[in-house]
């Protein structure tokens, strides 16, 4: 679509902070790496917003699939409003599309995981101090917002991972690029610890990661394939403090359930971004679109709810406790957090 259709967004909200635990549920509440702890409770919808990092997570699914087999007991929703090229105050979007804060209140966040600072990195040391005052005023203005109706979202800021070195990037400083996402890393860090709110490097073990590989994490140094995708699944879940119980087993069902919840993404891809989006909400709303569209978009509410019941089904079956004897996890305790064996 052409830029003049484009507007520049304000600087989307976000939240965390009101982490007090439902009086019906159960929450799993685990220490993250730097700052206070993220409380999951029955039922939340975990919304994923940010830069590319953030909307990548729907090609391969492993995070997701991980966390609603892992935390299976608690009914968890995810839907990844991630967008390639954000920043925390520059996000153009379609004519009437509508801002981040339009969108988390239609999903209903509870949870919102922010994947910020690559983007804002190639501005180098001199942007840092911008780069703090927008990310401390971007949770800020969240505090005020109750996208779920009654309280407000409960925040992590995910940092950039790495830049990985490979052998045809020829004409790319790595290391340079490195030392600027380690430096708006800490910046993240620094912020969160400020207005209190979970932080995760990402960064530090993914450059560990790749360093160690025998063969390359990334399609490009920048963004992750299959194999750095499963890798930075478990780190996300170790660092969120959810990886607990045994290590997850991706057998047949494993990936019976990650490609149901890849249908799910693409059917949610296709109502939140729209390809015809000047018919869906641009300048040809009127006449044809607010006949033909509203419909459609109905149909494709109701196709996303089958599907979250059918991972839920899924997720909770596999998260069951083995069958007693030699094959049941040592130390398992819960259905949440112990993956059936083959999963």
């Amino acid at each position: 679509m052409h830029t003049r259709f484009f507007r520049r967004a304000s600087a989307p909200l976000l939240s965390c902070v009101a982490l007090a635990a439902s009086a019906t549920a159960q929450p799993a509440t685990a220490p993250t790496a730097d700052g206070p702890s993220l409380t999951l409770q029955q039922g939340d919808r975990i919304v994923l917003i940010g830069n590319t990092l953030a909307e990548r997570q729907q090609y391969f699914n492993n995070f997701e699939t991980t966390l609603l087999v892992k935390q299976a007991a608690l009914g968890l929703t995810v839907r990844n409003l991630g967008w390639s090229a954000d920043t925390l105050t520059l996000q153009p979007r379609p004519l009437n599309f509508g801002d981040a804060p339009m969108h988390l209140t239609r999903q209903k966040a509870d949870v919102i995981l922010a994947f910020f600072g690559a983007n804002e990195s190639f501005e180098g040391e001199a942007g840092v101090p911008t780069f703090e005052k927008d990310l401390e005023a971007y949770v800020t203005a969240h505090r005020a917002a109750k996208y779920n109706g009654t309280s407000a979202p409960r925040l992590v800021l995910v940092s950039p991972i790495a830049h990985e070195k490979l052998p045809n990037l020829v004409h790319v400083d790595v290391d340079g690029r490195n030392r600027e996402l380690a430096r708006y890393t800490d910046a993240m860090r620094r912020v969160a610890a400020k207005v209190g709110v979970p932080f995760v490097d990402v960064f530090t073990p993914t450059r560990e990661a790749m360093a160690q590989a025998t063969a390359p994490l990334t399609v490009n140094g920048m963004h992750l394939n299959e194999d750095g995708d499963r890798i930075f699944a478990d780190i996300l879940m170790a660092k969120l403090g959810l990886a607990t119980g045994p290590p997850m087993t991706r057998g047949k069902a494993y990936a019976t359930l990650k490609a149901v919840i890849e249908e799910k993404n693409r059917l949610f891809f296709l109502r939140f971004r729209p390809l015809n989006a000047e018919y869906v909400v641009g300048r040809r709303l009127e006449p044809f679109g607010s006949v033909n569209f509203p419909p459609e978009m109905k149909q494709l509410d109701e196709m996303i709810a089958a599907q979250d019941k059918r991972i839920a089904r899924d997720a909770r079956a596999l998260g069951k406790p083995t069958a007693a004897g030699p094959r049941k996890p040592a130390g398992a305790t819960r259905p949440a957090t112990s993956p059936a064996e083959g999963v």
